[in-house]
């Protein structure tokens, strides 16, 4: 009886097509090396950007609730002030609800104000704006979109400043008009707001 014994010989891998494919492999592992850095940063800005969307879709939902919340209460001379500070405060609770949101990076203003120039409603009767500002500092974690993102909101903090302002009429049935109102504001500036 004979046996077949493997062969020890050089295989048909070992010719010209099993160097050309381990080549090919080689170039495909360097090309992965090149081209892996990018995607990985592209991937990563990405995430970026997704997150400052996510955190303004929140801020607008919440500062356009307060601004209606706000819109809602019958306001004069002698309310401004309290309507102010409450509609603040609700500004403030929305915004604690609001997903990856850190209540440092804000800079909120609450005004109630007759607007300077302003047109009578249907009725004849002078009305209170309720106007709500919102600038938050979104923090950026990647360099290369810190590096484009950056300086453009005037300063160079590792922050995207963004800016949201909603402004409401207050239904009321009666003319008031208060000038330049009242507002509250989540830092110290006495400076009126501007109507």
């Amino acid at each position: 009886m004979f046996r077949h014994r493997g062969r020890s010989g050089p295989t048909a891998a070992d010719g010209p097509d099993g160097a050309a494919r381990r080549r090919q492999s080689g170039q495909a592992l360097l090309e992965l090396a090149l081209v892996a850095p990018l995607l990985i940063l592209l991937l990563a800005g990405l995430v970026q950007f997704a997150l400052i969307f996510e955190t303004q879709i929140g801020i607008n939902n919440a500062i356009r609730e307060a601004a209606r919340r706000g819109a809602s209460l019958t306001t004069d001379a002698t309310t401004a002030q309290a309507n102010a500070d409450w509609t603040l405060a609700e500004l403030q609770t929305l915004l604690g609800n609001t997903q990856n949101h850190d209540s440092s990076l804000d800079t909120l203003e609450v005004c109630f104000f007759t607007p300077s120039t302003y047109t009578l409603d249907a009725s004849g009767n002078a009305q209170v704006m309720v106007r709500i500002k919102d600038t938050y500092k979104h923090p950026l974690f990647l360099p290369l979109v810190n590096l484009i993102l950056d300086g453009i909101d005037g300063s160079s903090d590792s922050r995207l400043a963004a800016d949201n302002v909603v402004q409401f009429h207050v239904e009321q049935t009666t003319s008031t008009n208060i000038g330049s109102g009242a507002y509250a504001r989540n830092y110290v500036d006495a400076t009126a707001c501007a109507t």
